[in-house]
């Protein structure tokens, strides 16, 4: 099984396979210092920044070790932020969601959610995995409530694992959705899915 070049999109919000045409999009959805405190890298914060990290994903992309993403507003078509599929162990059906960054302006907005349930929709129901995994910084308690509220559920930290930026020693939040909860949490995510603002059901 191989990784496919898919765009995952729904009436709101599409999710494309990142390519360098999309640099400018990302450096303008990205270069708000507040998005990077928890990262061990600033990815987008400055233009060079973007341009070494998007090549960086499609070497790796290439060699089917990530698969990278823009995450595009549709109401404002325009870039808003990216998200991939990482840590990509297709022998053991088991693959996470990670790198994602969102403008501050669509954070907490409907975008993360819909973009969250087009990859578990893909990964458990195209791919065929049996596992989707989450990480954050253990103090980032806000990337920790949006996880659960996925539906994920906490397995345990994973200590001293990274470094950080500022040269601070990281540890992580590993968080899970199996196969087997799935269609529950699927259920669960839908009747969570907001509309945009300017969209009344």
């Amino acid at each position: 099984m191989t990784l496919e070049n898919l765009t995952l999109e729904d009436e709101f919000v599409a999710i494309a396979p990142m390519n360098t045409s999309h640099i400018d999009g990302l450096f303008a959805a990205g270069n708000d210092p507040s998005i990077w405190q928890w990262t061990t890298e600033s990815y987008c914060l400055t233009l060079e920044n973007t341009t070494n990290w998007v090549n960086t994903c499609l070497e790796k992309a290439q060699l089917n070790q990530l698969q990278p993403f823009v995450i595009i507003d549709k109401t404002q078509g325009r870039i808003v932020g990216s998200s991939s599929y990482l840590n990509i162990f297709l022998e053991h059906k088991a693959i996470e969601i990670g790198f994602t960054f969102l403008h501050p302006s669509v954070q907490r907005s409907f975008v993360n959610r819909r973009c969250k349930f087009l990859l578990l929709t893909h990964a458990f129901e195209t791919l065929k995995m049996n596992r989707v995994a989450f990480q954050t910084h253990e103090k980032n308690h806000k990337s920790r409530t949006a996880i659960l509220a996925l539906g994920a559920s906490f397995e345990g930290i994973q200590r001293d694992c990274k470094i950080q930026q500022d040269g601070s020693i990281r540890s992580s939040a590993i968080y899970s959705i199996i196969k087997s909860e799935w269609p529950q949490t699927k259920a669960n995510l839908l009747a969570k899915l907001t509309l945009p603002n300017n969209i009344k059901a």
